[in-house]
């Protein structure tokens, strides 16, 4: 009864103040910094948006809508070795999503996803095995404390075939305590798989982490804009690294010094998995645009971000470094979740895997290390049910899927309902994604 008083409350503050609901704002979304009016927008947005519209008078859907995505080198770049990293969204542990629904769960995007040097992906809650298991809440009312399952980590790896890097900043990973954290990185040191983001001591959050394939070392750093209601020890500071993004002109002096190390640590390349942006929203709004360029000109060569639970736009961002030299960065704003079943929230099923190609090679007799392709799969999160049991959940090729249905073949069983949703999606994922579909390498 009480979160029902909340939806309708929500409903109504969002009726009295529609022409502000309609559209995103430039909120921080960080929730230690909300007034009531951001939580009754939080609240509005989970129980009644998404929001589909960016930012009024920012101009960001036309600025999406026109950057070119197509990173083949036209300067006479030639490759002498590549690395390949596939990315994917946030993995969040649900009652629903279990070992035994997940049979097949990545069945149809193994190839895709699973082809690259590197597969990476957030590791959105705590995995400590001597805590018990802890879900997503029904209602927005109880706390949204996290704790993953060894079984489903499992599922994850896919027998080390899968997901083997995981970023572990993100709000979530103070959800179990400080002892909580650090016995993940604990599990995941005993598992064998890397990890950045968190850490258990100075030197291990100062430690640059770097992945080499056939010659090239990409350097990857995790950070994240907020941790909840948690807040990071005095003295302890190290456990997380946390950077208000979502803040306009926030500093982010402790992104740069992570970039200096890595390049002193010899990285060809730098990957920043960035945990940022407002929830529900299928834009960022301008100053987290900004945010996003001023990254790339610490000298990230690709971000990678997460948070919003909903797929978003990607971008080159070219500038010229203090040299003179002029450099292309890409921004992955959200490729929304990989793991999640968001029963409010419709948009929350389309989500993005991207292959991204670092190349090291040389242009003019110089040697040179850039971005040379992007590949793009939209993804469809399938939440098989037999009544209110979930019993089967994969991650589906949202393109195959809809030319299924659109051929009459409903192998999945949605219905029609769903799949008149599947196609309201295909809209939206044209609107919001439309140049990283049609870069070249694009999966078909």
């Amino acid at each position: 009864m009480a979160d029902f008083k909340v939806k309708v409350a929500c409903r109504i503050y969002g009726f009295r103040h529609r022409k502000t609901f309609s559209a995103s704002r430039p909120l921080e979304g960080n929730g230690p910094f909300m007034d009531a009016d951001e939580k009754y927008w939080w609240g509005y947005k989970y129980y009644w948006g998404p929001i589909e519209e960016p930012e009024p008078g920012a101009g960001l859907e036309e600025h999406f809508r026109g950057k070119d995505l197509d990173f083949r080198p036209r300067d006479g770049f030639e490759e002498a070795a590549g690395f390949t990293l596939c990315v994917g969204g946030d993995m969040m542990p649900y009652p629903g999503i279990r070992p035994e629904t997940t049979e097949s769960l990545w069945d149809d995007v193994r190839p895709f996803f699973f082809s690259g040097d590197l597969v990476c992906a957030n590791l959105e809650s705590p995995v400590a095995p001597s805590l018990p298991a802890r879900y997503i809440p029904e209602s927005i009312l109880l706390p949204g404390l996290l704790n993953g399952t060894p079984e489903m980590f499992d599922r994850i790896v896919d027998g080390g075939r899968g997901v083997t890097f995981f970023s572990t900043a993100n709000n979530h990973c103070l959800d179990m305590g400080e002892a909580g954290l650090r016995e993940t990185l604990d599990f995941l040191d005993a598992r064998g798989y890397r990890h950045v983001g968190t850490a258990r001591s100075t030197e291990e959050r100062d430690a640059v982490e770097i992945a080499e394939r056939n010659g090239v070392k990409v350097a990857f750093l995790s950070f994240t804009f907020g941790l909840n209601w948690g807040k990071l020890p005095k003295g302890r500071e190290y456990l997380a690294n946390y950077v208000r993004f979502n803040k306009p002109n926030e500093d982010l002096s402790p992104v740069a010094r992570q970039v200096r190390a890595a390049r002193a640590a010899g990285a060809d390349a730098v990957v920043a998995l960035i945990h940022w942006g407002l929830e529900f929203e299928s834009f960022p709004v301008r100053s987290q645009v900004e945010t996003a360029h001023r990254l790339i000109e610490l000298g990230i060569d690709t971000v990678v971000g997460n948070h919003p639970h909903n797929v978003q736009p990607a971008e080159r961002h070219t500038y010229t470094d203090p040299e003179g030299v002029r450099r292309d960065g890409l921004i992955l704003y959200a490729l929304g979740d990989l793991l999640s079943i968001h029963r409010t929230l419709p948009n929350s099923r389309l989500a993005c895997l991207a292959r991204i190609r670092i190349s090291k090679g040389s242009v003019s007799g110089k040697s040179a290390t850039r971005v040379t392709s992007l590949e793009t799969l939209p993804v469809y999160l399938h939440v098989g049910r037999r009544g209110r049991q979930v019993v089967d959940y994969r991650v589906l090729d949202f393109r195959r899927l809809a030319d299924s249905l659109r051929a009459g073949d409903d192998r999945y069983g949605l219905g029609t309902r769903k799949t008149r949703e599947v196609f309201r999606l295909e809209a939206l994922l044209h609107r919001i994604l439309g140049p990283a579909l049609g870069a070249a390498g694009s999966a078909p």
